[in-house]
């Protein structure tokens, strides 16, 4: 009985010690018009269009990761619409004030109403990064807000950490 309870115990430690490696992350970007790169007509029913696209984004409010704060990005997303919803899915490489970059994997979706998205929400997960933020994982969501020019505001939150991607070395050999 008291190897279960110890056991339990330990699991319950060692839960508590990653959820409390995880930090808190949220910022606010403000982004261009989208580029459409290529779009096709599905062909199936009027207005069901794929299309890629790609959009760059300054942030101001920026995300604070590793001591640096991040200061733009783009994203790159294949969009599927209709004529009352779309859904993208698409990278985001993000670029930090120290030089460092983080990489994220996004999919949202919207109301489409008179021919233009009218805001979506979605979720992101870290997927790398370099320098201090190699190794880098966490997840969480946004919110797009569609300005009637085109541009977007893009709301961000969610967590990270950042493993320590150090391996442990072997002692090293004894000179004789």
């Amino acid at each position: 009985m008291n190897i279960r309870i110890m056991s339990i115990a330990g699991l319950a430690l060692l839960l508590a010690s990653t959820v409390g490696a995880q930090t808190k992350v949220s910022g606010k970007q403000q982004c261009g018009k989208s580029e459409v790169v290529g779009t096709a007509d599905a062909g199936d029913k009027p207005g069901h269009a794929l299309s890629l696209q790609k959009v760059t984004c300054n942030w101001g409010t920026p995300m604070e990761m590793a001591g640096a704060k991040s200061k733009d990005g783009s994203s790159v997303a294949f969009v599927e619409a209709t004529s009352t919803r779309s859904t993208s899915t698409g990278t985001y490489v993000g670029n930090m004030d120290s030089g460092d970059k983080f990489f994220v994997s996004f999919h949202d979706s919207a109301a489409v109403k008179d021919g233009k998205t009218v805001g979506a929400k979605g979720t992101w997960m870290y997927t790398g990064g370099t320098g201090k933020l190699k190794g880098v994982k966490g997840k969480g969501t946004y919110t797009v807000t569609m300005n009637a020019d085109g541009t977007s505001t893009v709301d961000v939150e969610g967590d990270y950490e950042i493993g320590t991607g150090v391996k442990a070395k072997a002692p090293a050999a004894k000179a004789k």
